[in-house]
C-alpha cells in the first residue's frame, strides 16, 4: 500500500510541475499587410488554435487551426522544437490538411517563434512571439506578424487523438488503474522527406564565432599606385593559392542574399529531413569556420558580429559527404534582431551553397 501511494504521489508531482506543452492553445495572430491604395500597413487579425503533442527530446508535433469568419479556414500539420532552458518554441506548419477560402488566393504556411511564460499568481500559461509565412504553392514570402496564445482546456474543433489518449491516461491514473503497466513508448518526431521540418533536442553543441575581425573583415582592394605591376599570371596564381581547393574546384552557387538591420546575427544549420549522415563545413573569407560537423535535429550555431565598415558577409556551405540520401540538404535559420529568415539549401560534390548577409541600419523612427 505504501509503495502504491508513493507511485501516485510521484505521478501527480510530475504532472503538476513538469513543463509540458501538450494541450490546446488558443488566441490569435495579426498579419501586417501593406495596402497599396492607402500606402500604409494594416493589421489583419485571425483566430488561431494550436493543438500540441510534446514528444521525446522536446520535439513537437500537432495541428493548427486558422480562421476568420467565413472568409478563411485552414487546418495544418506542425512540427518543431521546444528549448526548455530559454523557454522558446519554434513551430513550423508543414502542410495544409484542410482549406476553405472565399476567393481564389492560395494558403500560406507559418513558422512561429514563440516564448513560453506562466503567471505565478494565476497559473495562466501563454505562448507569444512572431511569425513568418510562405506561399504553400511557390514558396514566396506572404506576410509576417505577431502571435499570442493561451493554454485552454477545450477546443473549438475536434480534439486530436493524442489529446484524447492523454485525457484517458490521466483519468485512469486518477482512479488508481494501470499503475503497474509499462508506459507506451512515445514515437520520435522523425519523418523522411526533405520537405518536413523536424528538429529535436540533443546534448548542447558548440556555438561557432568568427575569428578576430582583422582576419575576417571584407577589406576593400588596395588601389595604391605602385611602380611596377606584377604579371597577371603571377598575381592570379598567388590569389588562388589562398583559396581552398574545395572552393575552387566546385561551383559556388548563391542560394539567397539577406538584408539584415542588426549587427548581431545568429545562423543555425539543421538537417532538412531524415537524419542520414549529412556533414558540412562552412567557410568565410576562405577560412573554414565550421569543420566537418554532422547535420542533426540539434543546430550547428554560428554567432556573427557584422562590422559597420564591412557590411557584406559571405558564407559558403560545403558538403563533406552526401549522406545515405543525396544530395546534402540543410535547413538554415537566420535570426537578426526580431526578424527571422529561413532557407533550404543543397550541396553536392560539384556545387557549394553560398549565403550572403548585407547589413543596413534600420531607419530611425521619428
Amino acid at each position: 500500500m505504501k509503495l502504491t501511494f508513493t507511485l501516485i504521489a510521484l505521478l501527480f508531482t510530475t504532472i503538476g510541475f513538469s513543463q509540458n506543452l501538450t494541450g490546446i492553445w488558443r488566441g490569435h495572430f495579426v498579419q501586417n499587410t501593406f495596402h497599396l491604395r492607402s500606402g500604409q500597413f494594416v493589421e489583419d487579425k485571425y483566430k488561431y488554435e494550436v493543438q500540441i503533442n510534446d514528444l521525446v527530446n522536446d520535439a513537437i508535433e500537432g495541428v493548427t487551426y486558422s480562421y476568420k469568419s467565413t472568409l478563411f479556414y485552414g487546418k495544418a500539420a506542425i512540427q518543431g522544437i521546444y528549448t526548455r532552458k530559454s523557454k522558446t518554441l519554434i513551430l513550423k506548419e508543414t502542410k495544409m490538411l484542410e482549406l476553405k477560402i472565399s476567393d481564389q488566393s492560395t494558403a500560406c504556411l507559418m513558422t512561429c517563434y514563440l516564448d513560453y511564460s506562466k503567471s505565478a499568481g494565476t497559473g495562466k500559461e501563454t505562448l507569444s512571439g512572431t511569425y513568418t509565412s510562405v506561399n504553400e504553392i511557390n514558396g514566396t514570402e506572404c506576410g509576417s506578424g505577431s502571435v499570442h496564445l493561451e493554454k485552454v482546456k477545450e477546443s473549438d474543433f475536434e480534439k486530436e487523438e493524442f489529446l484524447l489518449k492523454k485525457e484517458n491516461t490521466v483519468a485512469k491514473h486518477k482512479n488508481g488503474l494501470s499503475l503497474n503497466k509499462k508506459p507506451l513508448p512515445r514515437k520520435a518526431a522523425i519523418k523522411p522527406g526533405a520537405e518536413d521540418f523536424v528538429i529535436s533536442k540533443e546534448k548542447d553543441r558548440p556555438i561557432y564565432k568568427l575569428p578576430d575581425a582583422d582576419t575576417l573583415v571584407n577589406k576593400a582592394p588596395d588601389t595604391t599606385a605602385v611602380a611596377e605591376t606584377p604579371a597577371p599570371e603571377k598575381k592570379d596564381t598567388a590569389v588562388l593559392a589562398t583559396i581552398p581547393d574545395v572552393l575552387q574546384k566546385r561551383e559556388n552557387v548563391l542560394a539567397q542574399s539577406f538584408m539584415v538591420d542588426s549587427q548581431d546575427v545568429k545562423i543555425e544549420f539543421y538537417d532538412n529531413g531524415q537524419i542520414d549522415g549529412d556533414t558540412i563545413s562552412v567557410y568565410h573569407n576562405n577560412i573554414r569556420i565550421v569543420n566537418s560537423q554532422r547535420l542533426t535535429y540539434s543546430p550547428i550555431t554560428m554567432q556573427i558580429r557584422i562590422q559597420k565598415e564591412n557590411p557584406t558577409y559571405e558564407f559558403i556551405v560545403v558538403a563533406e559527404n552526401l549522406g545515405s540520401v543525396p544530395p546534402n540538404t540543410a535547413l538554415v535559420i537566420i535570426t537578426s534582431g526580431s526578424k527571422h529568415y529561413e532557407i533550404n539549401i543543397a550541396s553536392d560534390e560539384q556545387r557549394n551553397a553560398k549565403i550572403m548577409l548585407n547589413y543596413q541600419k534600420a531607419p530611425s523612427r521619428n
